[in-house]
């Protein structure tokens, strides 16, 4: 059963509500005792015998304490409700087809497919990735076909993030400042903290076990005095080469602080799950939580007299640059085997939440079976008022689309080819049935002529049908082809179109071309791999009224030349 999104907003709200003004009080009993604490000791200073400074330490204080961590935690639950609720808006808004600010089509990784699919408007409203792999990943799925062994793989995995949307909703909940860059984090690990092999680094710790036992053994004191004087000179020489260690911590601690909190999380997650078998050890939150101690302790590095002091005492830098160098080299033989799963969660658990949130089914993959759905809708339209089309034909054949300006023609397309390619990453659909056969999906919808190549509308056009048959020579091919050949004459785009079809049936290839042409339908009377379908609409006395459903055979209406009249042209 679906999440009821509304229902939980306001839930959150009504929490958030009740939250604040807990808040509130928290914060004003804080603030009274406060003043109380410094009203107490400075009445202190002028009554005394009364013993205030006692009532304002043992009583008072302790009272603001507990009121300062009670709105401090109450605060900080406030921002997870605040969170909560922008993390469902945002899927209320998806739902509702309310569109978030577009990935640049050129950074797809398949630019025409995403332009004329709107890839590049659906990848930010699915996508809950909190790196810059985890984002590539799913632009890499959502334009590319996978391999059915891959396709069901990731099904199951998906199906099984299913049923735990609460651990994964903790995951993606907080987003991250910055986006993590795991290729810097891997660059950064695999570098040694040391610039230079330091042979003579064990006189070091040497020379400090000499001076030591030097000191408590009957020995003359010119011997324990020449290894305390080695020790010094050795070890302000090995500070001097292991400077940087520091920073290069602090670089790798702020890279993680970003993970930190999602890591336990995601460890948590990965323990319910058949995969993640490296993220199941808890090997990672072990590593940070290790590479947050050696911080605190190398921290003493800020106050300089208190370091040098502890230093002549113990070697306590040679020490955590040992430890420093163990940690990072631990870092780097697990960092490959976490991360790529961690980005592999990310992508899966943005697509389950397809199925987690909205109105979605699995697609069921068929061999030798073209295309067969039901209740299939554009995920980026209001899916409470946008009105599904069926369609069914387990035959390889060439469908051509005809109807009339604003009837559905390029929606209905789109909606197909959206579908299609996250059928094809084994991804949740909009549609209560779907089954497809795995093909290539290649489409010519939305065209640009090019004035930097010097390249017209239909110089382009020509090249991506091309593209479409050259493609077609070498494997199975699903196209979608909206009103080609529409930058040249009448005549001319008819004879085009009927030889573009006609040899397209000489190859694997299947697909929808929506056009205007309704001479292009008499092309099934010759070759029953054609079959005709059509959008049409009626006239309300003076308003044009649209059914947006697909019907069997060509178009039998126009409406080109109404609109004119209406306008008065």
């Amino acid at each position: 059963m679906k999440l009821n999104l509304t229902d939980r907003i306001s839930k959150v709200q009504s929490k958030k509500d009740r939250m604040l003004n807990e808040l509130k009080r928290s914060q004003s009993r804080r603030l009274f005792f406060g003043l109380n604490v410094f009203f107490f000791l400075t009445a202190s200073q002028v009554l005394k015998g009364f013993y205030l400074e006692w009532i304002a330490l043992l009583v008072l204080f302790p009272l603001f304490y507990y009121f300062l961590k009670q709105s401090r935690h109450k605060k900080k639950f406030y921002d997870s409700l605040e969170c909560l609720q922008n993390f469902y808006q945002k899927e209320e808004d998806f739902k509702q087809g309310k569109l978030v600010d577009p990935v640049p089509v050129d950074n797809m990784s398949d630019t025409n497919l995403a332009r004329d699919l709107d890839l590049h408007l659906l990848l930010p409203q699915v996508q809950r990735c909190f790196s810059i792999q985890g984002h590539k990943k799913l632009n890499d799925w959502l334009c590319q076909k996978s391999e059915h062994s891959t396709r069901a793989k990731r099904q199951s995995y998906m199906q099984e993030l299913i049923l735990f949307p609460g651990l994964v909703r903790r995951i993606q909940l907080h987003p991250t400042v910055n986006l993590v860059d795991f290729k810097r984090i891997e660059k950064e690990v695999s570098r040694g903290f040391f610039p230079e092999k330091i042979a003579w680094k064990w006189i070091v710790p040497i020379s400090w076990v000499l001076t030591f036992f030097l000191l408590f053994l009957p020995t003359p004191d010119i011997l324990w005095k020449i290894t305390l004087l080695t020790y010094i000179g050795s070890m302000l020489t090995y500070l001097k080469h292991t400077s940087p260690i520091f920073t290069r911590m602090q670089d790798l601690h702020s890279d993680f602080s970003e993970l930190h909190e999602k890591i336990d999380r995601i460890e948590l997650l990965a323990s319910r799950l058949s995969f993640l078998p490296f993220l199941k050890k808890k090997h990672v939150s072990r590593d940070i939580h290790k590479l947050d101690r050696l911080i605190s302790l190398m921290s003493l590095k800020t106050n300089p007299i208190l370091f040098y002091i502890l230093n002549l005492i113990v070697p306590w830098d040679f020490i955590l640059a040992e430890l420093c160098e163990k940690a990072r080299l631990s870092f780097q033989n697990n960092f490959k085997s976490w991360s790529k799963e961690i980005i592999e969660l990310e992508a899966l658990s943005s697509l389950a939440n397809l199925n987690i949130y909205h109105d979605t089914h699995w697609a069921e993959e068929k061999e030798n079976a073209f295309l067969s759905f039901s209740e299939v809708s554009h995920p980026l339209i209001n899916q409470n008022t946008i009105v599904t089309n069926d369609f069914n034909s387990f035959e390889n054949k060439i469908f051509i689309i005809t109807g009339s300006n604003m009837s559905g023609k390029s929606t209905f397309l789109r909606a197909v080819g959206i579908n299609f390619c996250l059928a094809q990453i084994g991804a949740p659909v909009f549609a209560k049935n779907f089954y497809f056969e795995s093909r290539q999906i290649v489409s010519c919808i939305r065209v640009s002529d090019s004035l930097r190549d010097g390249q017209s509308y239909f110089y382009a056009e020509v090249k991506r049908m091309k593209h479409i048959l050259d493609l077609a020579k070498e494997e199975k091919v699903f196209f979608l082809i909206d009103e080609p050949l529409r930058g040249t004459n009448n005549k001319e785009r008819l004879i085009g179109n009927q030889r573009y079809l006609k040899a397209t049936l000489n190859f694997d290839a299947c697909g929808f071309i929506s056009t205007h042409d309704l001479e292009l339908t008499q092309l099934s009377q010759t070759d029953p791999r054609i079959i005709n379908y059509h959008f049409s609409e009626k006239w309300d006395e003076e308003d044009l009224v649209f059914d947006y459903k697909i019907k069997e055979g060509p178009s039998k209406s126009t409406n080109a030349l109404k609109i004119l009249a209406r306008e008065g042209l």
